[in-house]
């Protein structure tokens, strides 16, 4: 196999797809050379505008059900491009998972801490998916996102089975429910 080399950078061009070069150039380092192409390129290029969500903190107090489990947002901190939420559920003080929005790529990753109680020795594990600023759009929009990403993982549905029936018997055992304060996850605000 006869080897190819971009005269402009000097580096190897065989494998290559054809759709990529120009001759046997880099179509990038082509365009690169030449100041016309270089100009009409930089302006007709889609840049992609950083997603600044504004009101992240409202998730806070946002309570939803998976599975009959109920769970509430009790944290929610904004490092600018990275956003952590503190998922609980509702009768635990220790987080179930720790949501993280890396707004650059628009990546979300799911921390999903299982309760002790449930097995000792389960370690911590990642759900991850890519979003489109249509899931951020508003908490609730938000929050049925979260949900979908607990139900997408078998494990983690035993895991909700569980805590619902943890819920179950607390509720009705007579010692009633706990009602939390905050507002339900129908809000409209916008989050970006």
């Amino acid at each position: 196999m006869k080897e190819h080399y971009c005269k402009y950078c000097g580096k190897e061009t065989t494998g290559v797809d054809y759709d990529y070069l120009i001759g046997s150039d880099h179509l990038a380092c082509v365009i690169s050379s030449m100041p016309e192409l270089r100009d009409w390129a930089n302006g007709n290029t889609k840049k992609t505008k950083h997603v600044e969500i504004s009101n992240w903190d409202k998730l806070v107090g946002n309570k939803f059900d998976v599975m009959g489990a109920s769970f509430i947002i009790r944290d929610a901190e904004d490092t600018g491009d990275i956003y952590t939420a503190w998922v609980h559920a509702a009768d635990d003080n220790e987080p179930f998972v720790r949501v993280i929005l890396f707004s650059d790529d628009m990546h979300m990753q799911v921390k999903v801490l299982p309760p002790i109680e449930y097995d000792s020795n389960m370690t911590p594990y990642d759900l991850s998916s890519t979003i489109t600023k249509n899931h951020i759009s508003n908490p609730s929009i938000f929050i049925q996102t979260i949900g979908e990403a607990l139900l997408s993982d078998p494990a983690t549905r035993d895991i909700l089975s569980y805590i619902s029936r943890k819920q179950d018997n607390v509720r009705f055992k007579g010692r009633g429910y706990t009602q939390l304060t905050g507002t339900n996850g129908s809000s409209g605000n916008n989050l970006w």
